[in-house]
């Protein structure tokens, strides 16, 4: 039996899991937790931090694996990237590609000097120039971290004092001590799933972002994107375009973008699989199982018969967050939730306690609607912001 090493097996590395069952490996999965949600799937459980990729290379080594497969995680890329690298296995752009696409510093440099539109941005390493630059710059501005995902350490900054604070927070949050300072861009925020094949797209989930409770954590989409027609040609020829020049290989790419009324700025690119299980809704959008065909890219087989998809209905999905650190007391689902609602998952129950609410999911609702009116009245015109409700006084 051939052997995968899957670098995660949290509640957004199931599909990968089923998609490596179904391809018949035996699977060793890695991770920090030792209640894992996918622990029970896997053939073997290792305890090890899948950023430490000299640790990951030596347990694929022991194990001889025939192929490894990322999580949902930029750092899960970068280690993926590297072993395959040192083992000539198969299924992964090469891992300085891999540091320009998932680092915003590195990425926004190559899209400027290649003309890709996007944000200008700078880099820094040290507080002390990105104060000197702010002094000078017009406001607002946006500062986050390289290297962080979930909006953590990212802030939006209107004048000196407060553009201190956020890149003190952002190089405190930061991993490899980087930060990048951009303008703010009015407009509405979305995704666009694409799957390459032989540097072509293939297929494409699109969809609408919110951020309503964290303005930097996406909680909430709704597929497809209400601007899909207007940005659908022009976002396929900047990938095919990046594809071609980085030479980057089958499987997914995925891109944030900002539509301000003329044109898309992409802000933000990833080669993985996305978080708050956003193949759930995906797959259903699409009639593809991303995750199936994204499992066989990285594990270097065969893409023969890849399906044809068009993206038909209305789906969503709704991140289940709290409004403070506590102990839940009750999940409330409304009942005019109910009729639209197609599935839940659960990652905390009542009694259980929050320490990061911001960034720290209860769980997610998935729904399936009749017309894209009644999708955005019912989740963004009608948001509620009270489903997980808190032990009284719990702080």
């Amino acid at each position: 039996m051939k052997k995968a090493l899957l670098l995660c097996a949290s509640h957004n590395d199931l599909g990968l899991l089923r998609a490596l069952r179904k391809l018949g490996y035996f699977i060793i999965c890695t991770g920090n937790r030792e209640d894992a949600p996918g622990q029970k799937f896997c053939d073997a459980y290792i305890k090890a931090d899948y950023s430490d990729k000299e640790r990951i290379l030596a347990i694929a080594k022991d194990y001889q694996i025939d192929a490894i497969v990322q999580c949902c995680n930029d750092f899960g890329v970068y280690t993926a990237a590297y072993v395959a690298e040192q083992l000539g296995l198969p299924g992964y752009d090469d891992y300085e590609t891999t540091l320009t696409l998932h680092n915003k510093d590195r990425f926004k440099a190559f899209a400027l000097a290649h003309g890709i539109v996007t944000p200008a941005s700078r880099g820094f390493t040290s507080e002390e120039a990105a104060l000197e630059y702010v002094r000078d710059a017009m406001f607002p501005l946006i500062v986050k971290p390289v290297d962080a995902s979930a909006g953590n350490g990212t802030s939006r900054v209107k004048d000196i004092t407060s553009a201190a604070r956020a890149i003190r927070t952002a190089f405190s949050v930061s991993r490899g001590g980087r930060i990048v300072i951009e303008p703010f861009i009015t407009g509405t925020q979305h995704g666009f799933c694409t799957f390459l094949r032989e540097k072509r797209v293939v297929a494409v989930c699109s969809n609408n972002e919110y951020s309503l409770l964290n303005p930097y954590r996406v909680e909430l989409d709704t597929f497809p994107a209400t601007n899909y027609e207007e940005v659908h040609d022009f976002l396929i020829a900047e990938i095919e375009k990046m594809a071609r020049l980085l030479n980057l290989k089958d499987g997914i790419f995925h891109l944030q973008y900002i539509y301000d009324g003329k044109q898309p700025l992409i802000i933000e690119v990833m080669r993985r699989i996305l978080g708050n299980m956003y193949h759930v809704p995906g797959n259903l959008l699409t009639g593809m199982d991303w995750e199936y065909w994204e499992t066989r890219a990285r594990c270097g087989l065969s893409l023969e018969n890849f399906p044809r998809t068009v993206q038909e209905g209305y789906f969503a999905y709704k991140t289940l967050l709290g409004k403070q650190n506590g102990v839940i007391r009750h999940i409330v689902i409304p009942e005019r939730y109910r009729k639209y609602l197609i599935r839940r998952y659960d990652l905390l129950q009542p009694g259980d306690r929050i320490a990061r609410y911001r960034s720290e999911p209860v769980g997610f609702l998935f729904f399936a609607f009749d017309t894209e009116e009644r999708m955005q009245q019912m989740l963004v015109e009608e948001y509620q912001d009270d489903l997980v409700r808190m032990e009284p006084g719990d702080e």
